[in-house]
């Protein structure tokens, strides 16, 4: 079966992390690669085998292309994804989807008039520990869980400098919230299920330019479970996960301790063994999959929309100081 053939756009740090996952697949192939800077296209090019094109046009216009992979700005997000569905191209978009509801809306139905698949990279609920957890959750191993965590920071947000695009406040709207905490409220949104409310307090500490960089959201699940995700972009960096259960508390610790498990009596947590995989090239083979059976992608545009809006919804608490519920900003979340 031949591969299903992608173009990069947008060429950064997370260009190659991606193109390096493409390499490593089976069924997807690297064909042509797209940025403003010349020297910075064909310098990709040489590295990862495929075509610097000279626009984007003249990517979308390859009949042997499949589909484009998005890792433009935020606000880009829309015209790119608009194109590439009226040249009948797939799509695949780093998160956030946008960095509006308007934006993201609006990507959907070009996608879906054109029958194209649009796929949104949440990507860390692909890692084996968390799909350890779900397991354990559906197997009721961890009982009902009443409380989970999830704490993603790194020291970004102190080498940011005025100028460029992640350091604009209306590209970033909710600051290391949307750019990594998102992560980590999609993890709970996999976990746990839908979120009806959410509460959240947003600050500036350090940052030179006019971008949040401490936030915390509250979150009132469906369920009646609560979660709490906290964000940090001027600390080491840290990416851990914290399931509270009536049978037992599961841990993770992506950089330091893996995924531990404390039952009921147990006086400290356990290691956990589970089956390791590479995230990243399970996304992308998730869309190459959707692309080849006409199935919907783990997570689509209607999906991505949610962690969006539980941003944004922070966002609106934190300046409100309010509790927000979710329909407020995506009225469909209420309506079933």
């Amino acid at each position: 079966m031949s591969k299903v053939k992608v173009g990069i756009v947008g060429i950064g740090w997370w260009s190659d992390v991606l193109a390096g996952a493409v390499a490593e697949s089976d069924t997807l192939e690297l064909r042509a690669c797209y940025t403003r800077s010349a020297d910075k296209a064909a310098a990709f090019a040489a590295k990862f085998d495929c075509e610097a094109v000279k626009s984007y046009d003249a990517m979308l216009a390859l009949s042997d292309l499949d589909g484009v992979i998005l890792t433009t700005p935020n606000s880009a997000h829309r015209a790119g994804a608009e194109a590439a569905a009226l040249a009948g191209k797939h799509v695949f978009v780093e998160k956030p989807i946008s960095n509006t509801l308007e934006d993201g809306r609006a990507m959907i139905a070009a996608c879906e008039a054109s029958g194209v698949v649009l796929a949104v990279g949440h990507s860390y609920r692909r890692h084996g520990a968390l799909r350890h957890l779900r397991r354990m959750i559906d197997d009721g191993e961890l009982g009902r869980i009443s409380l989970a965590e999830g704490v993603f920071s790194n020291d970004n947000g102190l080498k940011l400098k005025p100028g460029l695009w992640r350091s604009d406040p209306t590209e970033i709207p909710g600051g290391c919230l949307m750019q990594i905490g998102i992560h980590q409220i999609d993890n709970l949104l996999y976990l746990l299920g839908p979120v009806d409310e959410v509460s959240a307090y947003f600050n500036r500490l350090e940052t030179e330019p006019d971008v949040e960089d401490v936030t915390a959201v509250l979150m009132q699940f469906g369920s009646g479970a609560i979660g709490y995700v906290a964000a940090d972009y001027i600390s080491p960096r840290r990416f851990t996960l914290a399931l509270h259960g009536t049978k037992a508390n599961a841990y993770f610790d992506m950089d330091n301790d893996g995924l531990r498990l404390q039952r009921t009596g147990e006086a400290k947590p356990s290691p956990v063994e589970y089956e390791p995989n590479d995230h990243l090239r399970a996304e992308l083979e998730d869309f190459a999959s959707a692309i080849r059976d006409g199935k919907l992608p783990e997570i689509d545009g209607h999906k991505a929309m949610v962690p969006l809006a539980i941003v944004l919804a922070a966002g609106r608490s934190s300046t409100d100081r309010r509790s927000v519920e979710l329909s407020e900003l995506l009225p469909e979340v209420g309506a079933g």
